[in-house]
């Protein structure tokens, strides 16, 4: 399998120990808690919220973000007027701020005066003092909220000061806050449920990171709502947010608080304390600002909203400098399978629909051409059986028997008996229209041509079968009239792993969004719910093969692609990442790392990284050249989408 059209140049390979260091600047560690409160009495909820403060400080948080109202209690009610209230509550937050001499940044719930109203605020403690004050914004009035009684809306509040005691502090709904270089906005509970949230205007602004301090009654099918609402604004504002509500200790007189947390990025659950959970009241996650950053530098939608939001208002932001952790710890699950949902239901439902999506686009393609039949390489190895899946799927959508897929069994010079017998009685059982053709005199005749001994197993041995191969469906297509189904994955195409003109092309591939590791979990889930028996013991067999080639040795499977180009699952994970997020190569040899940790080595994972970034990067000009196939999830790799990419693109710029 050539990387270019001669033998690929040498890459020194170094050891890079930074691969491996945390970057810590692109990571906000944030905690979120909701401590018993004591209904009108502030003086015990600030002990409760110092508690909760000292596991902050134990978890080496950065931001610790507690309910709405936590000082006070939510269902203080009338006494929210009662002057001895007030004037306790703001002594409260001068305790509270003392506090934060040297912990992290601390946001809490407090209801303060300005200007003649009371409003419902975030207050934003640190470095010993109070930063800011956020007031909320939209005020329910309905059912079981009445906060109308007692508050006036920050709607308009923008570019003033609050006197708290003898000191100015900034307030404002126009206040964003700047953490160790994360910027945060804050919105309020039914902040969030407006038709256009305050955290719209943040967001735009520039806060990647927004948190909700909230007091949200449990109700039926109410958590899912919170679900589905957090992560949609995490997702359309390409944010983390940062969700708690109130818990133990506010009235159930008439409703019930759960204490319901979430955390999510970008629209991914980071994590999630459920209501009334009492295993936990906390939460603590990493926050990954990379990931928001490459997000919005690559969606122009996002920043021409921004430039339009930062022309019209004008935020205010202040600097916040705080403790950063000193472990090397990501406290966030890094998964190292992200291809792979984890959850059986979901990975049932996502095959179900991936092998839908495919063979649905791939008919469409056949009826667009007019073609009279499918041509497919059956190996007997994982890429062409599940192209053999799809094309007896796509079948089954034009109204065609099986007989309409036309399975070519091509045994060469290191093809195995497993896999070229797994080929046959696969095509059998399905019921395809199958030939076998050994290529071996073809080889001999070629080799023979071209001057080669014919015996030494060099990249021209190789590369001369998979050519052959391709060119009898190529012309076997021409004679019936039919197309020629590709079956490369999206692994090997990011990595080059094929034969220029030879498995490399194809007529269509419908593999072409498919990787490595999803591979196997789709064929799996064929043979367990869709397969006769008949059809499932094959794949079961083919499922335990070894993944190979088979181009050089004696057919005994000694020529594995792992040992060659690294384990699937290191490669899709690096593809994933560097992908997905953009992100530098000390940063994939950092997540990898955590990740694998037990599995691979330092050292093994800084080989196969670079290995993995030369051979991507020396691989465009195959790309550049690489048939159609349909993309299915945020990743593809076609030169007319996805990834635009210059052929003579450095081999050394990841260095």
């Amino acid at each position: 399998m050539e990387t270019l059209y001669a033998e690929a140049p040498r890459i020194e390979r170094h050891d890079f120990p930074a691969y491996f260091e945390k970057p810590t600047k692109d990571y906000l560690r944030v905690m979120t808690a909701s401590p018993e409160v004591t209904i009108a009495d502030p003086v015990a909820n600030v002990a409760a919220t110092k508690e909760a403060y000292a596991s902050a400080i134990e978890n080496e948080a950065e931001l610790l973000v507690l309910p709405e109202l936590n000082l006070t209690g939510y269902s203080t009610a009338d006494l929210f007027h009662n002057e001895h209230i007030l004037e306790t509550t703001q002594a409260a937050l001068y305790d509270l701020a003392e506090a934060t001499v040297e912990g992290p940044a601390l946001i809490v719930g407090a209801p303060l005066v300005h200007a003649g109203k009371l409003y419902n605020c975030a207050a934003v403690l640190a470095e010993g003092t109070i930063q800011g004050v956020v007031p909320k914004t939209r005020l329910p009035n309905y059912g079981e909220f009445y906060e109308k009684r007692w508050f006036s809306s920050g709607r308009n509040v923008t570019d003033q000061v609050m006197a708290i005691g003898d000191a100015e502090v900034p307030f404002g709904t126009d206040l964003l806050f700047d953490i160790n270089g994360t910027k945060v906005g804050i919105e309020i509970c039914e902040d969030a449920w407006a038709g256009i949230p305050p955290s719209s205007y943040a967001a735009l602004a520039g806060a990647e990171v927004i948190v909700n301090l909230s007091a949200s009654n449990e109700l039926i099918g109410k958590k899912e709502f919170r679900q589905q609402k957090i992560s949609d604004l995490a997702g359309r504002l390409l944010c983390a947010y940062v969700y708690t509500s109130a818990g133990k200790g506010e009235s159930n007189a008439d409703v019930i608080y759960g204490g319901h947390q979430m955390i999510f990025e970008l629209g991914h659950k980071l994590e999630e304390r459920t209501p009334h959970d009492k295993t936990t009241d906390k939460l603590v996650a990493d926050i990954d600002r990379q990931h928001i950053q490459h997000d919005r530098l690559q969606n122009k939608t996002f920043a021409d909203e921004a430039e339009e939001i930062q022309a019209e208002y004008n935020f205010r932001t202040i600097p916040v400098h705080v403790k950063r952790p000193d472990d090397e710890a990501v406290m966030q699950f890094i998964d190292p399978l992200p291809f792979v949902p984890a959850n059986p239901e979901t990975l049932d439902q996502r095959c179900d629909q991936i092998m839908g999506e495919l063979a649905e686009a791939f008919a469409e393609r056949l009826k667009d051409v007019g073609s009279k039949g499918i041509v497919l390489g059956l190996s007997g190895g994982l890429d062409s059986t599940l192209g053999i899946l799809i094309a007896a799927e796509t079948a089954k959508r034009l109204g065609k028997t099986n007989s309409f897929i036309n399975t070519i069994t091509m045994p060469g010079p290191a093809s195995s008996e497993r896999t070229q017998d797994n080929a046959t009685i696969l095509a059998n059982a399905l019921g395809t229209t199958h030939l076998i053709k050994p290529i071996g005199p073809l080889t001999e005749l070629l080799l023979e041509t071209i001057e080669h001994d014919g015996v030494t197993e060099d990249i021209t041995f190789e590369n001369t079968q998979a050519r052959i191969r391709t060119a009898i469906q190529m012309n076997y297509a021409n004679k019936i009239g039919g197309m020629v189904q590709g079956t490369g994955d999206m692994s090997e195409i990011m990595q080059g792993w094929s034969t220029y003109n030879g498995d490399h092309m194809s007529m269509f591939n419908p593999n072409a969004g498919v990787p490595k590791t999803l591979v196997r979990h789709l064929v799996r889930w064929y043979a367990d719910r869709k397969a006769t028996p008949e059809v499932k013991a094959v794949l079961d067999d083919i499922l335990d093969t070894p993944v190979s080639p088979e181009l050089t040795g004696n057919g005994a499977l000694d020529q594995t692609t792992d040992s060659i180009i690294g384990p699937d699952e290191l490669r899709d994970f690096f593809t994933y990442h560097h992908m997905r997020y953009g992100s530098r190569p000390q940063k994939l040899g950092f997540l990898a790392a955590h990740a694998f940790a037990g599995k691979y080595d330092h050292a093994t994972v800084s080989h196969w990284l670079q290995a993995f970034l030369a051979r991507h990067t020396n691989s465009q000009w195959k790309r550049e050249a690489m048939p159609n196939g349909t993309k299915i999830g945020t990743i593809a790799l076609s030169p007319r989408g996805d990834l635009r990419m210059a052929p003579n693109t450095s081999a050394n710029w990841w260095r």
